[in-house]
């Protein structure tokens, strides 16, 4: 039986290091929220758009205030599946092969999460429902770094090696916080 993969687009950052809004930046012909919407149901997973703005074809749970941060969002979300994948929109390069990819490393573990840059990149990760309990445990005592998240968690680290030897671009799992960072992940 193949277990159905829920997953959340995180879109409400403010922003600052970029510049502009994340979810607006122009990809392909649309915008990165819409464009990396698509992209997660082309992977099969129903999407929840976490944010200030709802995507067309998608469940929305707004944000409570401004800027709370990834944790407080994640926290807020329930899953009615097994699993859950959270992507940020600044993911640009996200590729949706990644999900079953994660899907398969996942026997064993509550988390497969790739490596950037010598970082643990919580926010393109697939994760068991129950980890979300674990975060929502974690922001009510006023936590609210994913990277202390993640080391309450048991997680099946992917790194750039494991992407290519999957014919996948290792850029698929990269975020863009400032221009050139987006600069240098739109050149080909």
């Amino acid at each position: 039986m193949e277990i159905k993969i829920e997953a959340v687009l995180l879109t409400g950052g403010a922003g600052r290091r970029m510049g502009r809004e994340k979810a607006a930046i122009p990809l392909g012909d649309g915008r990165a929220d819409a464009v990396l919407a698509a992209r997660l149901r082309e992977a099969g997973c129903a999407v929840t758009v976490l944010g200030r703005t709802p995507v067309d074809g998608c469940a929305f749970l707004r944000d409570v205030g401004d800027y709370q941060g990834p944790a407080e969002a994640l926290s807020r979300f329930n899953p009615q599946a097994e699993r859950v994948f959270a992507l940020a929109c600044d993911v640009i390069r996200f590729d949706p092969a990644v999900v079953a990819l994660m899907s398969s490393l996942i026997a064993g573990y509550s988390a497969v999460v790739p490596v950037v840059d010598g970082f643990r990149q919580p926010l393109c990760a697939l994760y068991t429902s129950e980890c979300l309990a674990t975060l929502r445990e974690m922001t009510a005592r006023g936590e609210r770094r994913l990277q202390r998240w993640l080391q309450a968690l048991s997680v099946r680290e992917l790194h750039p090696d494991d992407l290519a030897s999957a014919g996948l671009d290792p850029r698929c799992v990269r975020g863009a916080n400032k221009p050139d960072e987006l600069r240098d992940l739109l050149a080909q």
